[in-house]
């Protein structure tokens, strides 16, 4: 007989070096910060004489170290244990229902608008190289740019961090060709062809607050 693999659902955060912000509340799902009370999270050494900062789990397996930068999973039965991202990401993915048609819909929709904001703005049919190049990136609910595997994405995807506004907020920068690429990747993603699945992790893409002056042609345009 044939066997197959039953749907699993599981709960996990990205370990980014803390559990709590910088308010000092926990900025990790609920169950982990329960955890972490209970002892079941833990920090400790690494090596004897080191001060605690590194990250360990207890399971009945033993206790596991956790790295920057892993995922921290829930199992089934509560259980919890850590993943190395690569093995995650190929592993799970969001299931949330998240629609990809509509999603890259909305994501090539927001790269479109960007456009045509500023060729409103220069008041022609033409762009100028320096004038694509900075717009605003915002992520789903529960993503972080602390995330380095997602600013790594970014970076790939040829939109490079100028200022973090918030943890879900940021503005990058891009050429005019790595605008234009990105736009067609947008619609690969949406159209489900090859493509990064990590484009789900962002909710939208917006042009800049005019008042931040940050394209040239938004600074012409004020100045006038």
């Amino acid at each position: 007989m044939k066997y197959q693999k039953r749907p699993v659902v599981i709960e996990a955060f990205r370990y980014d070096g803390d559990l709590r912000g910088t308010d000092g509340r926990y900025c990790v799902p609920k169950w982990a910060a329960e955890a972490y009370e209970k002892g079941v999270m833990h920090y400790g050494a690494s090596k004897l004489g080191e001060p605690l900062r590194e990250l360990f789990i207890d399971t009945l397996e033993g206790t596991h170290h956790v790295s920057v930068g892993d995922y921290v999973i829930q199992g089934v039965h509560g259980e919890l244990y850590p993943c190395k991202p690569d093995i995650f990401e190929e592993t799970y993915e969001p299931a949330d229902g998240l629609d990809q048609y509509e999603h890259g819909t909305k994501l090539s929709a927001g790269l479109q608008e960007i456009v045509s904001a500023y060729t409103r703005i220069q008041d022609t049919n033409s762009l100028r190289d320096e004038d694509i190049c900075l717009f605003e990136v915002v992520l789903r609910e529960g993503k972080k740019f602390s995330n380095k595997a997602l600013r790594d994405f970014l970076e790939q995807e040829g939109m490079t961090i100028v200022s973090v506004r918030d943890s879900r907020h940021a503005i990058v920068s891009s050429s005019k060709a790595e605008f234009g690429s990105l736009q067609r990747r947008v619609g690969n993603y949406r159209d489900n062809k090859k493509s990064n699945k990590k484009f789900q992790y962002i909710d939208d893409f917006k042009f800049p607050n005019p008042l931040d002056k940050l394209a040239p042609s938004i600074r012409d345009m004020l100045g006038k």
